[in-house]
């Protein structure tokens, strides 16, 4: 596990207030789910979080909902009301349908996880050993969970549970592990800007 690659404190902050888009906040709920230590992050934000609240003057809240409505939940569904999903995969994944693998490119497959209600676009990525992915940047976030092998670019190398947070600022080259291959769990606002000529011809086929 990287000890560089984890979320910045004002995502696990968001996160841990329940302030995170359902898409984006699954990505970060499977990082969790993987490294002990971004556990123990959050846990501090939920504390100090906690401690605010409790400095609040309470307000009577007016029944107008049964008891059971009013029980506290999270942006992520907890596995118990889900159906069975596969032993290698994240347990957050489990409220979620999953789609079938689709080819988009040369030894590059793609599914869809389909997340209700989330404005971000939600998938999980595999890619063959070796392959090196077009140059291009993002118009909006992208956020990126390694659920096996590795994959490396500008901004280092990424390894199982590692977190990849980019945004507008960031443009990458992803050249997955030679040996390995890489399965990673996306959430993507905006759009995806390929570049350089081969980027160019790329573009029109882009549609996650």
């Amino acid at each position: 596990m990287s000890m560089a690659h984890r979320p910045s404190d004002e995502t696990l902050a968001a996160f841990a207030g329940g302030h995170l888009d359902e898409g984006l906040a699954l990505v970060v709920a499977a990082h969790l789910e993987l490294d002990g230590e971004s556990r123990r992050r959050m846990r501090e934000f939920m504390a100090i979080q906690g401690e605010l609240l409790d400095r609040i003057e309470p307000i009577p809240m007016a029944a107008r909902y049964p008891a059971e409505e009013l029980e506290p939940h999270s942006a992520i569904a907890t596995p118990a009301e889900s159906p069975a999903i596969a032993a290698d995969l994240p347990a957050v994944l489990r409220p979620y349908a999953l789609g079938p693998w689709r080819p988009i490119g040369l030894r590059i497959a793609m599914r869809r996880v389909e997340v209700p209600g989330a404005d971000s676009r939600v998938f999980m990525l595999r890619a063959g050993p070796g392959i090196a992915l077009p140059p291009h940047k993002h118009t909006g976030f992208e956020w990126t969970t390694i659920l096996a092998g590795a994959y490396e670019h500008q901004y280092g190398r990424y390894v199982v549970g590692d977190f990849d947070e980019a945004d507008t600022e960031h443009d990458h080259t992803p050249a997955v592990d030679p040996v390995e291959g890489c399965t990673c769990l996306v959430a993507m606002t905006g759009k995806v800007l390929l570049q350089g000529w081969l980027g160019r011809l790329l573009q029109p086929l882009v549609r996650f």
